[in-house]
């Protein structure tokens, strides 16, 4: 049987998360139990960003949404005074303004905690017109993004010192830190981009308990287990061995088939009693019915 599981991986300032991504699958390919595996990421770090990157392998890879809804964190320096069409160090100085005064910076700040609207960066992978946003600027054009809902929990300013300041940012997925600089650096009255940026935390997950790429080997591959599908927002159970082939042919099972862990998610990740993930499933009446199967054969 193939490994599942996931990575924890400290991503480096410089590689994109996909090439990241392709050098751990390259060292793991030699080896028989991750022959064949998928591997995946949950959510892109720019590539001038560095810090936590979940890679998720094997049948792990369906729980990709779970995994990517999960709130983050970052420690974000913003530079004041210039604004990049990129958002970021790497692009090209579309505007210039002057330095806000702390005062200034502090004052603004409240507008931007808690429930907000925020349009996407143009250079972003999202969808317009069956398009990415970033190919429809590339080409010198502006792409029409909507303002998107999002959550910022905590936006702690660190210090400021000369046009750079330093924040601490705990928000909902789908945030755009590159955004957040443009509009507090607009409402400043000036322009801004994020300088530098690390994602210290996905979820419950700390980039304290990372690995480098390098390091990503069998050992330190984490297990999917009970307590992490509780960390993602999903329930789990035992499913008792003599119903798994039931589940893994996708038929209903009866309520007693399953020996519930935790509940109060709409989702359950179900187990075996050694511990091998076996799927999802949703409680449907007086059952449960499959809704994903992540392993075809189990182990006698």
């Amino acid at each position: 049987m193939q490994d599942d599981g996931f990575f924890l991986v400290d991503k480096p300032a410089g590689p994109t998360s996909n090439s990241v991504l392709q050098d751990i699958k390259r060292s793991l390919a030699g080896k028989t139990s991750f022959q064949r595996c998928k591997f995946g990421h949950t959510g892109t770090l720019d590539s001038f960003a560095s810090g936590l990157l979940i890679v998720l392998v094997g049948g792990l890879t369906r729980l990709t949404p779970w995994f990517m809804g999960q709130g983050k964190e970052y420690e974000a320096v913003f530079k004041f005074g210039e604004e990049t069409d990129t958002l970021d160090p790497l692009g090209r100085v579309v505007a210039t303004a002057p330095v806000p005064p702390l005062s200034l910076l502090k004052e603004v700040l409240p507008q931007f905690r808690g429930r907000i609207f925020q349009t996407p960066p143009s250079y972003s992978a999202v969808h317009v017109g069956g398009r990415r946003s970033y190919e429809i600027a590339k080409n010198g054009e502006v792409p029409d993004l909507a303002p998107r809902s999002i959550s910022i929990e905590v936006l702690e300013l660190r210090s400021f010192e000369g046009a750079q300041a330093s924040f601490t940012v705990r928000c909902s997925s789908g945030t755009y830190i590159r955004s957040l600089a443009r509009d507090v650096g607009r409402a400043c009255g000036s322009r801004a981009f994020v300088q530098s940026l690390r994602r210290t935390r996905i979820g419950k997950f700390d980039v304290a308990a990372a690995h480098s790429v390098r390091d990503c080997t069998a050992a330190t591959l984490h297990a999917f287990t009970p307590d992490t599908a509780r960390d993602i927002g999903l329930g789990a159970g035992l499913l008792s061995r003599p119903f798994c082939v039931r589940f893994q042919h996708g038929c209903a099972l009866p309520q007693h088939a399953v020996e519930l862990l935790h509940g109060g998610a709409p989702v359950t990740a179900l187990f075996t009693g050694d511990g091998v993930f076996i799927g999802l499933a949703e409680k449907r009446g007086e059952g449960w019915c499959p809704t994903m199967v992540a392993v075809k054969e189990l182990q006698q």
